[in-house]
């Protein structure tokens, strides 16, 4: 999404930025396991195709995609330049699509995903630090359009993702049967009312 394309995010235990090209190589590596396809329902691209989605995702005007990083190899990493010490702690990725609620036209939805690639990463809090901190950037942010309720589906049996999100507060919604998927939503209001994002620094001026 262009209004984040030289945006970071610096949060206590991850660092957010803006999804570009030289982190497609190692993005489609992920993308090529069979585990990631199954818990992010996706299909694998080829390289190319995949250089075309990263363009195409840079320029929509409905999704929002942060690489995530790891703050700590990020600081430690002895390598002068930015672009490879970004490839070097990336973790995962997290989004927001944005859509028309189909049930209330008056309505926005903020479709949420979470991706923490490697087993060793995940259950430490790199992943509930990005939500909330994708959480805050909409609330805060993003004025057109203004989301009213974030929604996240989850394929049955990550029950772990499930927990987190209703740790935040997030409430069943509905089953998506022929995909596999639960639905759990939370209202804005009541995100603002539970603060689920503090201690970030948000640079908008992030230029590499």
């Amino acid at each position: 999404m262009k209004i984040n394309q030289n945006t970071r995010i610096i949060g206590q235990k991850v660092i957010l930025v803006p999804y570009r090209k030289h982190h497609v190589a190692k993005y489609h590596e992920w993308m090529s396991v069979r585990e990631i396809q199954e818990l992010t329902a996706s299909e694998p691209l080829s390289l190319e195709e995949e250089y075309e989605m990263q363009a195409k995702w840079q320029n929509d005007s409905d999704k929002l995609t942060f690489i995530v990083l790891r703050k700590d190899l990020f600081d430690a990493s002895n390598s002068a330049d930015i672009k490879t010490k970004e490839i070097e702690s990336m973790i995962g990725d997290v989004n927001c699509f944005i859509s028309v609620d189909f049930d209330e036209e008056n309505k926005y939805l903020g479709e949420l995903e979470i991706m923490i690639v490697d087993k060793n990463n995940r259950g430490l809090g790199y992943g509930s630090e990005s939500i909330r901190l994708m959480i805050n950037y909409c609330t805060s942010l993003l004025s057109e359009p203004k989301i009213n309720e974030f929604v996240v589906k989850i394929t049955e049996g990550n029950e772990a993702s499930v927990e987190m999100f209703k740790k935040f507060g997030f409430q069943f919604s509905k089953k998506i049967s022929a995909f596999n998927q639960i639905e759990l939503k939370i209202n804005v209001d009541q995100c603002l009312e539970l603060s689920l994002a503090k201690n970030f620094f948000i640079d908008s001026n992030y230029l590499i």
